[in-house]
């Protein structure tokens, strides 16, 4: 199961596997904390919502020093703003900016093509089978992820 475990983890993380997957106007994928990072974003952003560092922190289980390393980076590349909140000044809401909007959905178009590429290699009813029991190892380790913190 290990040996599974870490091929998948490092085939799925494989940058030449998202660069072959480009975007026509040759932008980079995103490295995978930040396209995580962004993905949590925009759907916040589709719902009316505003995120904080300490959201994404909760939601990611990411450490903070490292979560701000993510989003010092992201606003480097002009991904996302920080602003004060309205309704609590202490607190410092999140925004992808246009080009930050762009750069998921990009990412988001790769992963589409692989996950329907995956699909069309596997077969739906092979996927079907695999979902929940992917899903129910994804809830244990979070059930074993909290017992530890």
């Amino acid at each position: 199961m290990l040996w599974v475990w870490l091929r998948l983890t490092s085939v799925i993380d494989n940058q030449r596997l998202a660069a072959a997957q480009s975007s026509p106007e040759g932008r980079v994928p995103l490295p995978f904390n930040e396209a995580v990072v962004c993905g949590l974003l925009a759907q916040a952003q589709e719902q009316g919502r505003c995120l904080t560092a300490s959201d994404l922190c909760r939601q990611t289980r990411i450490l903070k020093s490292q979560m701000n390393a993510i989003l010092r980076s992201l606003e480097r590349k002009g991904t996302l703003s920080r602003r004060r909140s309205d309704e609590d000044r202490r607190q410092i809401e999140l925004r992808l900016l246009p080009e930050g909007m762009a750069r998921y959905q990009e990412g988001h178009r790769r992963i589409r093509t692989l996950a329907s590429r995956l699909i069309s290699e596997m077969g739906e009813e092979k996927i079907r089978t695999l979902l929940p029991l992917l899903r129910q190892a994804a809830d244990s380790f979070d059930a074993m992820q909290q017992e530890v913190t």
